[in-house]
């Protein structure tokens, strides 16, 4: 009855998938469970079982389900001490070893599931190992809100005990969805975006448009290269500088001045879908979230993206702004994003509804100044590629 380490990983998206899929999206998140194994030199062996991964003997178990849990796809990941048992005495005598000193003086509850073929339920488990672990007068069985509670996984005739949950980001694994390009500024909706596109399978690239200041430009290298360094595991995530300063100078005398930010914001798009399909990006993100600013209404959004040859995804369209602040911090980033500073140069608020007719008017104002193709003007200068 030995104990051997062990890492649990769950998935849950994943396991509704149809079998190609499912199987195709398995070998995907096993492949950047390696890459993070190997970067953390984590050491041990990965197999899968019906609705789990498994890492056995890690180096250090508790290390490795913390690190793991950074990758999208994982819900969530245990240390675990798995043992080779048949029957319900031996599972018992064994979870009473192991933690009968840890819930001493304390509320708790034993929680059990099983997969196979056995003699036993998972209520039996849990009846008879509470009563094993129960001293009178020191514990307390509390099903509701216990200080601590005893896990059993049973899996055939291999145990699993552990008493740690990590929660990781659940999603897709990266790499099973078609790339997206993130129009990025490495504030805190745009690095949200990113985030969450991650969090459904696509792997990003982001551009970021450069308006001439350079504290914020470098501020979203470092944002995008932590980024990269906290999540992204066994793929690169790439980030472009787009020179904006041209179009705004030549625009700066030309639009009238409520009208500028639709009009920049809409010469971004039409740059962005236009590189997205030279480099293969089959979509666009960006960080909009309805009414949080004049450029974000829905009238202004769909006078913005109107007739934009690429879909155009917006993740936190409909998150609070406290909302998207607690995820930035959760996620490691907070520190860096609130560090960003506002990089527009146009100083006069945009109108909030903008007429139909007056915008069209502005915008071929614009393609007349700079011509109709945006790429002539706004070109990439930087390129960054940030290993994961």
């Amino acid at each position: 009855m030995k104990n051997r380490p062990a890492v649990i990983i769950r998935y849950s998206e994943i396991a509704v998938k149809g079998p190609l899929t499912r199987r195709r999206m398995e070998d995907l998140l096993s492949h950047h469970i390696a890459r993070v194994i190997e970067k953390y030199e984590l050491k041990g062996t990965l197999s899968k079982t019906p609705g789990r991964i498994i890492l056995w003997d890690p180096r250090d178990p508790y290390e490795a389900a913390e690190k793991i849990s950074y990758v999208f796809g994982v819900k969530s990941t245990s240390p675990a001490a798995a043992y080779t048992l048949y029957s319900l005495e031996e599972i018992v005598n064994v979870g009473k070893s192991l933690f009968y000193d840890k819930v001493a003086g304390k509320t708790f509850r034993v929680t059990a599931r099983r997969t196979g073929t056995h003699e036993f339920t998972s209520k039996d488990v849990e009846r008879a190992l509470g009563a094993a672990l129960f001293r009178e007068g020191e514990t307390k069985v509390d099903l509701t809100n216990p200080e601590y509670i005893v896990y059993v996984e049973i899996r055939g005739n291999t145990v699993f005990y552990y008493d740690k949950i990590i929660h990781g980001p659940g999603g897709l694994p990266v790499g099973s969805e078609e790339p997206v390009l993130v129009l990025f500024s490495g504030g805190f909706d745009s690095t949200a975006t990113a985030w969450y596109i991650m969090r459904r399978g696509a792997t990003p690239g982001l551009i970021y448009y450069d308006l001439g200041v350079e504290e914020a430009k470098e501020n979203a290298v470092i944002i995008a290269e932590k980024l990269a360094e906290i999540w992204t595991h066994g793929w690169d995530l790439r980030l472009y500088i787009a020179d904006m300063t041209p179009v705004v100078e030549r625009l700066a005398e030309t639009i009238r001045p409520e009208y500028r930010t639709l009009i920049i914001r809409r010469l971004m798009l039409e740059h962005a879908s236009g590189f997205a399909e030279t480099r293969g990006y089959e979509a666009l993100a960006t960080g909009d979230n309805i009414g949080q600013v004049a450029s974000q209404t829905i009238r202004n959004l769909r006078l913005i993206g109107g007739g934009i040859r690429l879909p155009v995804i917006r993740p936190v369209s409909g998150h609070d702004k406290d909302e998207i602040m607690k995820l930035i911090a959760k996620i490691g980033l907070y520190s860096y994003v609130n560090a960003q500073i506002e990089p527009c140069r146009i100083r006069v608020n945009p109108v909030p509804r903008a007429s139909p007719k007056i915008y069209k008017e502005e915008l071929e104002k614009a393609y007349r100044v700079i011509g109709d193709a945006p790429g002539d003007v706004i070109k990439i200068k930087e390129e960054y590629r940030f290993k994961g």
